[in-house]
């Protein structure tokens, strides 16, 4: 059987864990608890009652600036606390600090439990010793030291090794970065954020306060960059490993190396993948066929085209896709329009156009038609000829700030026309996604407004020059002079050209001024403020079809906010780390209609986005942008007003779930433009696109 290596890739485990990863793409979370905080201090050393710097503030302190060296680094990192608060005035017990701040950080974690990580960071005290000092590290061992006093969350047992490594992988950098003691590793202690933790997980305690000599270097920068970068280090080095999954999901090893992580699996007599953690993607498989499933798109992978269509035909709207030749082999959720001809004789109709191109190769006189239209699309009949939809249309600059031009060029071609009632353009800044997130539904509200992007501290020539083209009356500018600057909004009213700045103290309330402008809507999204992709993912919808996007703290949403939403319709967009479920709760009390739209990946929510307003996409036309960055899909939202077009954000490669979305909707309506915003996409993402929407 052939075996697929999609990529380059320590410690066998004998635990079996259920999980994400197998078939799928997630993310790198990180979960910093900064210990105790508020009116919980801490230990507060030899100085702490004098200075009133205690074990709170400089948890706090390591924490942040732990945070800032992984989000550097690309994970997905987030706080149980970012400034000196408590979750509770008291501290244990239902209803306590430690039980609301571990629900929190459950919270954080669900849904990628497996791929996140939980570091509490402490610093340590002794009752009466003022000569005890350095570095310990500390995991739960649930079945050595179990005691019944001290009970635990079943599924972090489930992380027990997993743990152990994560506290191997960082103790060890911390003694030497700090050049601390070694007071070791230990697993017999049973501290209630770790033995409740619901993925692996460790407590540090960097150093001891009630040491004088410790207590001083604690409070120094240097002392807790130290740390933090020790502890960053350990981190990356974590995440270094290859697992194993068989077709439950279910862990088999952990490896050292992609190597070691092959020769397992191939000894395998199941399907298995390999998944590799560092770069939170399955690089091998001994799978032939994968069946896609459902709007969702859940994936499961088959030796044989049997067994994969057996297991098909048992769910509606599944397909099944042959790996090795990357087409469509069956399904039930769309219909095979692809046609092949032998002259004037059908030979056979297929539902994946690559896979009618290969057999209508192999033929003379031969063509390939698309039976729902009778649209000849390929043939090597001579004299005739075959259409060449659907036609790639790159709208792109030399930066996003000239990329919003050519998104508005094709908007206008020959500018505001005469009787436009609204001659508007809105101007955001093409630098800091935090307050243009939710201006695309401002685009209908004046007829379809451009949306240009801008340097935040100066006026580019090429905006001045596309304000002059279209003929621009009025400039609503996003945001406050933080975002875009006075020397901005001069050079806009140098042209003659009026201005209306929008802002508000923060972006939220720049946000609610933004909705506010809307007027009646026929419902909302709620979005993270701080994470761009899902707010961008719903921006052409909320344009096309008078929705507001609401965007909210991950914690909480403000009244004033839930005031704007009540009695309306409502689709929270993400998961409970971008939008955690206390903020559903207070949607579901202001909203009539409330539902979650998520995945694991920002393309899977985006996929679930796409799924729930398929209905709504009436359009001979698809908007393709990469979803890495959000300018180029920020200036794309008003293209889809009056056609509702669709936004289809990409990474390098499509993930599958948008693809399933893609071939359904193609297979249903004909699809015959392919609207490239941004020059970042690989030119064969594009190419592929138009072979399965042909």
């Amino acid at each position: 059987m052939k075996k697929k290596l999609l990529g380059s890739l320590a410690l066998s485990m004998g635990l079996f864990m259920m999980v994400s990863a197998n078939g799928a793409s997630a993310e790198k979370r990180v979960v910093i608890d900064p210990g105790h905080g508020g009116k919980h201090t801490g230990t507060c050393g030899l100085t702490g009652n004098i200075t009133r710097i205690c074990e709170r503030d400089v948890n706090l302190s390591v924490s942040l600036k732990l945070q800032s060296l992984l989000e550097d680094k690309g994970y997905d990192v987030h706080m149980t606390r970012e400034s000196d608060v408590d979750f509770s005035s008291y501290i244990s017990g239902a209803g306590g600090d430690l039980d609301l701040r571990m629900r929190y950080a459950n919270d954080l974690m669900r849904g990628n439990n497996d791929q996140t990580i939980f570091i509490s960071v402490h610093h340590n005290g002794h009752p009466r010793y003022t000569g005890v000092k350095g570095t310990e590290t500390y995991y739960y061992d649930g079945l050595r030291y179990f005691d019944s006093r001290w009970p635990h969350d079943p599924l972090q047992i489930t992380y027990l090794q997993d743990s152990k490594r994560l506290a191997e992988s960082v103790h060890p950098n911390m003694v030497t970065n700090l050049k601390t003691e070694d007071r070791g590793i230990h697993a017999d202690e049973a501290f209630y954020m770790i033995r409740n933790a619901q993925s692996p997980s460790v407590l540090l305690e960097l150093g001891y306060m009630t040491n004088a000599e410790e207590e001083a270097r604690i409070k120094t920068n240097d002392f807790q960059w130290a740390a933090a970068k020790a502890v960053s280090s350990g981190i990356d080095s974590y995440y270094e490993v290859f697992e194993v999954y068989n077709m439950k999901n279910e862990r088999l090893i952990v490896t050292d190396t992609k190597e070691e992580a092959i020769r397992f699996a191939d000894k395998q007599n199941e399907f298995v993948t390999v998944f590799d953690k560092e770069t939170q993607k399955t690089i091998y498989d001994n799978e032939n066929y994968i069946v896609y499933t459902g709007n969702e798109s859940s994936e499961k992978g088959f030796y044989s085209y049997q067994l994969a269509l057996d297991y098909a035909k048992k769910h509606a709207n599944s397909y099944v896709y042959n790996k090795d030749a990357e087409w469509i082999a069956w399904a039930n959720g769309i219909k095979p329009v692809y046609a092949v001809y032998q002259s004037n004789t059908k030979k056979n109709n297929y539902y994946d156009y690559k896979k009618a191109l290969f057999e209508a190769e192999k033929l003379t006189n031969s063509k390939v038609v698309r039976s729902d239209t009778s649209e000849i699309i390929w043939t090597n009949i001579k004299g005739q000829k075959a259409v060449t939809t659907p036609h790639v249309n790159v709208l792109s600059g030399s930066n996003r700030v000239k990329t919003s031009v050519e998104v508005s060029k094709m908007l206008y071609p020959k500018g505001f026309a005469q009787d436009k009632e609204q001659k508007v353009a809105i101007l955001a800044t093409g630098y800091d996604s935090a307050d243009g997130l939710s201006a695309g539904p401002l685009s209908g509200v004046y007829g379809k407004a451009p949306i240009l992007l801008s340097e935040s501290d100066n006026l580019d020539s090429s905006i001045k020059s596309e304000l002059s083209r279209l003929g621009a009356e009025k400039v609503i500018m996003i945001g406050g002079t933080g975002a875009l600057s006075s020397e901005v909004e001069k050079g806009i009213r140098g042209l003659d050209i009026a201005v209306e700045r929008i802002e508000g103290s923060d972006r939220y309330e720049t946000n609610r001024k933004i909705v506010q402008k809307l007027g009646s809507v026929n419902g909302y999204f709620i979005a993270s403020g701080k994470q761009f992709a899902d707010a961008l993912s719903v921006a052409p919808i909320a344009a096309a079809n008078n929705w507001g996007i609401i965007l909210t703290d991950q914690k909480s949403i403000s009244s004033d906010s839930l005031s704007l939403i009540k009695g309306k319709p409502a689709r929270v967009i993400g998961g409970t780390a971008a939008v955690s479920g206390a903020v559903e709760k207070s949607v579901k009390t202001a909203a009539s209609n409330v539902k979650r739209l998520s995945g694991t990946t920002r393309y899977k929510t985006l996929s679930a986005v796409l799924w729930e307003f398929k209905d709504k996409f009436d359009s001979s036309a698809i908007l393709l942008s990469t979803g890495e960055s959000f300018p180029d899909a920020l200036s794309a939202a008003p293209l889809s007003i009056g056609n509702g077009a669709p936004l289809i954000m990409t990474g390098p490669e499509m993930d599958s779930s948008v693809e399933f979305f893609l071939r359904n909707l193609a297979n249903g309506q004909r699809i015959k433009e392919v609207k490239v915003v941004g020059g970042t996409l690989p030119a064969d993402l594009v190419q592929d696109t138009t072979y399965f929407i042909k």
